[in-house]
């Protein structure tokens, strides 16, 4: 009987070759329409035909893979194209004439007439302030008039720099005196050579925040992340690190869902507002004297820990060069006497502090080796503890625990392909070949999901950091609306856990597919914890007809798990190289 890797594998395969047996006509999916009208330069055919057809494109040959995908990019100059298409199949013909309206997108228009087409609060939501915070807004009203926001003064943008006239902004330094309590902002337009006045206000709400004591919050929930900033892309804004529940917290601010809070006198960051409760009633800020602490070994582990008198915030980095984990306390000062490291300690060489600010005390955590393998910080009760991870006895994968991950499931696809291959059933072949292949070298994985069944991100970071593997990865197929991006890459997020992310590109390079780069700072949520290494795969571009090819083709996947386990391999080999010098 086969194997359900087997069944799934060869289930990919036949779905996306079955078509096949017979020809097939040809089949648009981009330009949906003869005649098509664009804004872009450059535009894309997609579509689908028989592998065993012949297609050009004004002349030039475009391919038709396995599957039957094929895709070409079209090069478009201002005004009418066309485009030829020819398609021969068997003793048939067709031929198909595109044409591509290509029109460059209107530049914004300024405001007609005596209007104001919006007023806004910037950067967005609603915002809580406090004395000394600025309070930034923007219009868009007819140019050459005079704006006004709560009575301040506002002035036009060069057309150069807005790319459209009538384009004000203005900014004002929230005072104590100011009453404002979830108050929209009043914005005025006003014609003074005919004496009109317009008026509009924002749906953002702002709020002074002049209670008389601090506002203190406590963490709740899982996953709880600082921010540096506002920025936000697909995996949400660059985090700081993460925390866990029961830690007190200032809040100092409020943008949309975020809110802002002090870590010391000179650094802030963000958090969701889902993530905070608010005490009520007068607390004061977050403070504790550091008293004396201790290094000592535990299973797996060298351990730090710190006495303090309540939960306070933290961030930590690792710095492989100076062989340094650097753990901040926020609120935190030093009434630390000794620090006892024991004589057993395998992983930490010496620890120290400093108080680096009035309010932030430095813990330095020196390895003896430039190799990490992950650590994690928390609390037990009001004890800050920091678990430094040994080295495996045996740097090799027999032994090792390997987590993987198969991307997506259930409900969630991930992305289809143009022949209508699901992101979610590759990941999960990919990830099954996967674990054969580890299995067959003598490590113990643990798999996210090993059917065809939903598994949500944070059930997958739960299992990770309760399993605690000595490597993380994590298997999905990339994609992308420009079907001519193709390549392989792998991603990190943590600089010194970036070694095992180097050695699988280069084997998964080795495979033929294209470079799109060894990625770090990467948000995905399994790249974020510090406990382990991780390393996040994108196999190849499934929306990419010549990389769809490889993906459904089971021999691919194999060679695919093959080559993972191989960079792996080397990583490891690397590693006991230099041991060997360092000794």
């Amino acid at each position: 009987m086969l194997s359900q890797r087997i069944l799934l594998a060869l289930g990919l395969f036949v779905s996306a070759m079955a078509a096949n047996a017979q020809r097939k006509p040809l089949k648009l999916i981009a330009p949906t329409q003869d005649s098509t009208a664009v804004a872009s330069g450059v535009t894309y055919l997609r579509g689908i035909g028989d592998p065993s057809a012949s297609l050009w494109l004004n002349g030039e040959q475009v391919p038709i893979y396995r599957t039957g995908a094929f895709a070409a990019a079209i090069g478009l100059d201002e005004g009418r194209n066309e485009s030829l298409l020819t398609y021969v199949s068997g003793e048939d013909t067709l031929r198909r004439r595109l044409v591509f309206e290509y029109r460059r997108p209107a530049p914004p228009q300024a405001t007609e007439g005596f209007a104001i087409s919006y007023a806004k609060v910037l950067p967005g939501g609603d915002l809580w302030l406090q004395p000394g915070d600025a309070l930034r807004v923007e219009m868009k009203a007819t140019p050459g008039l005079r704006a006004t926001f709560m009575g301040v003064p506002m002035a036009e943008l060069d057309t150069a720099v807005a790319g459209v006239a009538g384009i004000y902004r203005g900014e004002y330094f929230v005072k104590e005196t100011d009453g404002w309590e979830d108050s929209p902002v009043r914005f005025e337009l006003h014609d003074e050579a005919t004496g009109r006045t317009l008026t509009a206000q924002s749906s953002e709400k702002v709020r002074v925040m002049t209670q008389p004591h601090a506002l203190i919050g406590v963490t709740a929930g899982e996953n709880i992340q600082l921010s540096y900033g506002l920025g936000t892309d697909r995996l949400g804004g660059a985090k700081m690190g993460g925390l866990d529940a029961g830690v007190k917290v200032e809040i100092v601010g409020r943008v949309a869902d975020m809110y802002r809070v002090r870590l010391s006198s000179i650094r802030q960051a963000y958090i969701p507002v889902r993530n905070v409760q608010l005490l009520q009633g007068v607390h004061f800020r977050p403070r504790s004297l550091v008293g004396s602490w201790s290094v000592s070994p535990d299973d797996g582990h060298d351990v730090v820990r710190l006495r303090l008198d309540d939960r306070l915030p933290y961030t930590s980095v690792m710095r492989s060069h100076e062989r340094l984990i650097v753990v901040d306390v926020y609120g935190a000062v030093s009434n630390t006497n000794w620090i006892t490291q024991k004589s057993n300690l395998q992983v930490i060489q010496n620890v120290w502090y400093e108080q680096v600010e009035k309010d932030m005390f430095r813990v330095f955590v020196e390895l003896k080796s430039d190799v990490f393998w992950g650590y994690g910080i928390g609390y037990e009760g009001t004890q800050l503890v920091i678990k430094v991870k040994k080295q495996p006895e045996r740097l090799a994968l027999e032994g090792m625990t390997v987590l993987v991950d198969a991307g997506h499931g259930g409900t969630n696809s991930g992305a289809v392909s143009m022949t209508g291959v699901r992101e979610k059933d590759l990941n999960l072949a990919m990830a099954l070949e996967l674990r054969r292949a580890l299995t067959r070298e003598g490590a113990r994985v643990i798999m996210t999901r090993d059917t065809d069944r939903g598994v949500n991100n944070a059930y997958r970071l739960r299992l990770a950091l309760e399993k605690n593997p000595d490597l993380l990865i994590s298997i999905h197929c990339n994609a992308s609306a420009n079907p001519m991006a193709q390549g392989t890459s792998t991603f990190y997020k943590h600089h010194a856990l970036r070694g095992p992310s180097q050695y699988v590109y280069e084997e998964m390079l080795a495979l033929g597919l294209a470079d799109y780069g060894n990625v770090g700072g990467f948000n995905f949520i399994l790249n974020s914890p510090t406990e382990f290494p991780s390393v996040l795969v994108e196999v190849g571009f499934m929306s990419n007809p010549a990389d769809e090819e490889k993906l459904v083709d089971p021999s691919f996947q194999s060679q695919t798990a093959e080559s993972i386990v191989r960079g792996l391999k080397n990583y490891l080999k690397a590693i006991r190289a230099q041991d060997r010098v360092d000794s």
